[in-house]
């Protein structure tokens, strides 16, 4: 039997798959397929892990069940 997958986890992950859908988005419709190399390389970087890490830092815990 596997143990579901704690909120947290999902939290995060949901978060940098949106993350990188919106980048996508930005890079495709405000800077016109154009994006600065110094700006897509910090965005695509900094933004995903930053809030990765606070959807993970702010979901509470799975409650488990004591065995």
């Amino acid at each position: 039997m596997t143990a579901p997958v704690e909120r947290k986890v999902q939290a995060s992950t949901a978060t940098a798959a949106v993350s990188g859908m919106v980048l996508w988005v930005l890079g495709k419709y405000v800077f016109k397929g154009d994006v600065p190399d110094v700006f897509a390389s910090w965005i695509y970087v900094l933004v995903p892990a930053g809030l990765t890490f606070v959807a993970g830092y702010f979901t509470k815990h799975t409650p488990r069940e004591k065995p």
